[in-house]
């Protein structure tokens, strides 16, 4: 499957350099299910390369368009009616990147994976494995 990209305008908020408008690439790679990618491109020059990528859990931003998530450098949380906020810190400072949720629903349903059909001999087998693994008796 090839990665699921959208690029959407955001406003970026940050106490060292006010709010802006910018174009950012959602991104989503299916040999990742996990993850989700944020990509800033420099506004001088965004197709020269130099673009600053943000990697986190696609849990996080699933979760956070209804309620506060994260603990370390990526936060989500609902902002103003209608946007979600995804707050960045870095060694370097901190911004928030203000969302339309109706978006970030938008391109989430679109990352949504299938699990594989798996017979229910295997399917039994792997959870009499993960069992043994995690040392449970069934």
């Amino acid at each position: 499957m090839r990665p699921i990209q959208q690029l959407v305008t955001a406003k970026v908020l940050s106490p060292d350099h006010g709010a802006a408008r910018l174009v950012v690439g959602i991104r989503h790679d299916p040999g990742d299910p996990l993850a989700v990618r944020l990509d800033f491109a420099p506004a001088e020059s965004p197709d020269e390369g130099g673009a600053a990528t943000w990697v986190f859990a696609r849990s996080l931003l699933e979760d956070g368009v209804v309620g506060a998530v994260g603990e370390g450098d990526v936060r989500v949380r609902p902002g103003d009616v209608g946007e979600t906020d995804i707050e960045l810190v870095s060694l370097y400072g901190s911004c928030v990147v203000r969302f339309r949720t109706d978006t970030l629903r938008s391109f989430l349903s679109l990352t949504e994976t299938r699990l594989p059909d798996v017979s229910p001999r295997i399917r039994t087998e792997l959870d009499r494995t993960l069992n043994a693994i995690l040392g449970r008796r069934v």
